[in-house]
């Protein structure tokens, strides 16, 4: 303990105040610096690959649990992905008059083909190139195949499908198949196509093909 009399002799008091002299420094936590680290570096997160994990599911046929037949070809699908992509396949397998004991399932109203790409749709909301499923690339073989997915999609409640089977016949949309596409479009009630056919045949420019501005 420092006597009154003693602070005063070493001037430390001053006017009944003491006065303290000392030095304060500035320690930089590790927070601190692991910050400015993160300005510096990032991590890369992977693109998004959900479509190419349920692709080689559906290729290796790992875990399969119903087999239809189409034609002369059979494919091995999982019910539970067919019923959260399709109503269609969700009453089938797993509505009241469901049967979800069902493994082999008769597709004799779809085209092989057509079916094939309709799965890999299902499981990757993606389709096939046109060369993967026909033998040609001219442009009516890709209508074809998009007007047979169209009714493909209707069939099996592929909403998503349908509506891109719209798209890419609309883009493809010529004096040639603008008669057999609305047809389709009047039978599967797709309406915006058939709006669009309906613009496109009552263009006095499209009698030379080319589509209306």
């Amino acid at each position: 303990m420092c006597r009154k009399a003693e602070l005063a002799r070493r001037k430390y008091l001053h006017k009944d105040c003491i006065i303290i002299e000392g030095t304060v420094g500035v320690v930089t936590t590790r927070h601190e610096k692991v910050e400015g680290a993160k300005q510096e570096d990032s991590i890369t997160v992977p693109d998004f690959n959900l479509g190419n994990g349920f692709k080689e599911l559906l290729e290796s046929e790992v875990g399969w649990d119903v087999v239809f037949r189409v034609g002369d070809e059979t494919f091995r699908a999982h019910k539970s992905i067919l019923a959260a992509r399709s109503p269609f396949f969700r009453a089938q397998f797993f509505g009241l008059a469901g049967d979800p004991y069902l493994n082999e399932v008769i597709v004799d109203d779809v085209h092989p083909s057509i079916f094939k790409a309709m799965l890999l749709f299902i499981y990757t909301d993606e389709l096939p190139d046109v060369h993967d499923t026909t033998s040609s690339s001219h442009s009516s073989t890709a209508t074809n195949m998009m007007q047979h997915l169209l009714v493909a999609a209707d069939l099996y409640n592929l909403d998503r499908l349908k509506v891109f089977c719209e798209s890419k016949l609309f883009d493809e949309l010529t004096t040639t198949s603008v008669a057999t596409t609305l047809a389709l479009a009047e039978q599967h009630q797709c309406a915006q196509l058939k709006a669009v056919c309906l613009k496109f045949a009552a263009c006095p420019a499209n009698l030379g093909g080319n589509l209306c501005c």
